[in-house]
């Protein structure tokens, strides 16, 4: 293997522009991940909701030409997924209820705005 290859662990890199109307593109791979880790019905709904408010908290109120990164790892029954989104630009407030539907609907999650990047990870696990 030379040092440019990696190796094939089933990821996922997905970039769009920091605006709304590419959140339907996200929720689309959220799902598709969540379909392959065998995740319910129910279960890749609640990814769905929950990467829809993390990457909206990346964009926020002013979206700009600035690329938003999403990686999606997927494993027997659960899926994690880290977006980034580096601007400048101090971010928004995110909203209590937006942290409270994020934090019923996945089983870890984290949001983190520091050196001109803000950045999510989650995990949304099968439930049995």
């Amino acid at each position: 293997m030379s040092g440019s290859e990696q190796p094939d662990d089933g990821s996922v890199a997905l970039t769009v522009p920091a605006r709304p109307e590419f959140l339907r593109l996200v929720r689309l791979a959220a799902a598709d991940s969540g379909a392959r880790a065998d995740l319910s019905i129910e279960d890749v709904e609640d990814l769905r909701i929950a990467v829809d408010e993390l990457t909206y908290a990346l964009i926020g109120d002013s979206p700009a030409n600035r690329p938003v990164t999403l990686r999606f790892r997927v494993s027997p029954g659960r899926v994690e997924i880290e977006g980034e989104c580096r601007t400048p630009d101090p971010p928004a407030p995110v909203s209590d209820l937006s942290r409270a539907i994020v934090g019923r609907v996945v089983d870890e999650h984290e949001l983190s705005f520091d050196d001109g990047s803000r950045r999510f990870r989650l995990v949304k696990r099968n439930q049995p």
